[in-house]
């Protein structure tokens, strides 16, 4: 359940975030932060411009939406995209279960503003299944806190987005367990552990220096990268989805005090842990 003061919104919904490098930011397409929302009649968000497109998959239900100047309805099955710089509003009449993404990305706006000249905000295509399958599979890596690479997203991410025209067909491979990726998991499942070079590096039988080139290159961050943006990313969610004591969460996430973890938090992040958990979502 969210721990948050969202009207509408009913327990059980999920929401996940993610902490971006500057080569990501640069370079691909990447979520900054998505969620499974079930709501009921009350829930709305009117919202001015945020930094982001809205991606949503509508699973079941209604969402009504009002976008420069028109109005939608959305209904199961339908994708809504928005460029959120521009004022938007949206609200269920009743219920409504869906999937969201907050993304962005190289030509991301540019790609937004072409989809919704020539469709409008809500998309009706044959191709929307292949895009829901794709959309749940990323809010799973999330919600099983499952390593992926930052290219992985990317390429899905604008498969999603060019699959809203008829003609483009996503590609989809699974994953290899390589040694970069049982790292990973070892690290997403061991935060508050010693996750040093040297511990790492044994948990693979690798050396330290082979382990760093085959992490970067499958993952663009150094290990140490990965341990950092990982901490900070289930830092969020413990931060707006529990009431837990800041010093608690520090000690989940591999801090030993909590001013060392407010400090690396405000400097990654941007804002404090405590303001982070009080500035709402919408």
């Amino acid at each position: 359940m969210l721990c948050q003061n969202e009207t509408g919104v009913l327990p059980g919904s999920e929401l996940f975030f993610s902490t971006i490098g500057s080569t990501t930011r640069r370079l691909f397409y990447y979520i900054n932060s998505c969620g499974h929302y079930y709501c009921e009649h009350g829930y709305k968000i009117r919202r001015g411009s945020i930094e982001n497109l809205l991606l949503m998959y509508i699973e079941s239900g209604t969402m009504h939406v009002e976008y420069e100047g028109r109005s939608y309805d959305a209904h199961a099955g339908d994708i809504i995209l928005m460029d959120c710089t521009l004022p938007q509003y949206y609200d269920t009449p009743d219920y409504v279960e869906f999937f969201w993404m907050h993304i962005l990305g190289v030509n991301s706006f540019e790609l937004c503003d072409h989809l919704t000249r020539a469709r409008g905000v809500v998309h009706r295509t044959a191709n929307n299944e292949k895009n829901a399958v794709m959309i749940r599979h990323l809010l799973s890596e999330y919600k099983n806190e499952q390593p992926f690479s930052d290219s992985d997203h990317s390429r899905i991410l604008h498969a999603i987005l060019c699959n809203l025209m008829p003609d483009a067909i996503p590609q989809e491979s699974a994953p290899v367990d390589t040694p970069a990726r049982q790292t990973a998991k070892f690290i997403e499942s061991h935060l508050n552990e010693d996750l040093s070079l040297q511990r790492l590096s044994q948990i693979v039988n690798l050396s330290p220096s082979h382990l760093i080139r085959l992490f970067q290159q499958e993952f663009q961050h150094s290990p140490h990268e990965y341990v950092i943006l990982a901490r900070m990313n289930h830092a969020k969610y413990l931060l707006k989805t529990t009431s837990k004591p800041i010093k608690a969460i520090a000690r989940e996430v591999g801090y030993r005090t909590e001013s060392s973890f407010t400090n690396a938090f405000t400097e990654k992040v941007g804002i404090s842990p405590r303001r982070f958990r009080e500035v709402p979502l919408g």
